[in-house]
Formats: structure tokens, sequence, C-alpha cells
């Protein structure tokens, strides 16, 4: 019990993820980390990394720290943005086209490889359940939506363009900006000009 909280407090200095060299730092040697998580006491979320088994951080947190360069897009952004009710299956990460991360069985997540403006533009940070989140912004949710309508359930992609319309913050300036750069000007005029 004594071991647990002396390693609850590295975790907890540490925004709830420790590295291996943490843990040895503490005098646990790699035959020591695996019985700590064999024990049940942290479990391990990416090579090299860990939490504390009790963390109260959620899963979106989990998440960026297995891919730290990872950007939550697509559904992952729409369901924070409260822009859909569909609760997807997988978290939705943007990475780079060139990044190739070992995911864990859990939690699940699915990858999309973007590159160049895809990637870059709209990149910002939320604050969910006390976890900073990179996330792109609504605008870009919508256009990512827009852009990859015909890989998705279109009453989802309606559903996140009418609740985008309705919400008091929209920014349509940037919204045409966006689909500009990316290159769905005509089809985001045809969704504007049915729904607005």
């Amino acid at each position: 019990m004594k071991q647990a909280r002396k390693i609850k407090k590295l975790f907890n200095r540490n925004g709830g993820v420790a590295t291996a060299q943490d843990l040895q730092a503490l005098g646990y040697s790699y035959y020591s980390i695996k019985k700590l998580i064999e024990e049940g006491i942290i479990e391990r979320i990416s090579r090299g990394k860990y939490v504390f088994y009790e963390s109260n951080k959620d899963e979106y947190f989990l998440v960026q720290q297995i891919i730290p360069t990872g950007i939550s897009c697509l559904l992952s952004a729409a369901a924070i943005f409260n822009y859909t009710t569909f609760v997807p299956n997988n978290y939705h990460m943007a990475i780079k086209s060139n990044y190739y991360p070992t995911l864990p069985d859990h939690p699940p997540i699915k990858l999309h490889y973007w590159r160049g403006k895809q990637y870059e533009l709209g990149v910002t940070s939320v604050l969910v359940n006390d976890s900073t989140l990179r996330i792109y912004d609504k605008e870009k949710t919508v256009c990512d939506f827009l852009k990859f309508r015909n890989k998705l359930d279109m009453n989802v992609v309606k559903e996140v363009i009418k609740a985008y319309i309705a919400d008091e913050e929209r920014n349509l300036v940037k919204l045409k900006h966006y689909s500009k750069e990316l290159r769905i000007e005509s089809v985001l005029s045809n969704y504007l000009a049915i729904l607005l």
C-alpha cells in the first residue's frame, strides 16, 4: 500500500503520466515495472509510458498521451463540441501521414493520415474533464465532415452542419476561408444555401 501511495504521488506530480525513466528514478527496475502492471497498480498506455491504474484521467487524456502529435477530429471533435448525438466507437485522431504509432488494444483509436493544410489548419486546444486536448476548431471540423462526407454517415454529416449553424459562436467568415483552403467551397455553398 505504501508502494502504491509513493507511485501515485509520482503520477500526480507528472500530470497523470509517468515514463519508465521516472519509475526507474524511484528505484523500479524493468522487472519491477512489469510486476506493477501485472498487479494492476499501473497501466501501460504506450511504449515507456504509464498511467496510475486508479487515475481519474479520462480516455481522451490517454489517447492524447498515446499519440502526442495527434489531433481530435471528425466524430471525436463533433462529440466534444456537442454537434452530434452519435457516440463514436473509436477516438478519431488526425496524424501526419508519415507517422505510424503503435496502438494499444484500449482505448480504441482510429487514425486519419492527413498532410499539409488538411492536417495543419484550424488546430486549437480545449479543456475536457481537466485535460487539455489538441483538436480542430469548429469550422475545421465542419469542413472535415464536408470533405469526407462520402465516407461518413450522411445523417451524421447533416446533424453536425445543422448544429454548427445553430451555434451562436459560429464564424462563417472563418468557415468560408477554410473551405477555400481545403478546396470544398462549392460543397459548402450548396449546404449553406439549403440550411441558412
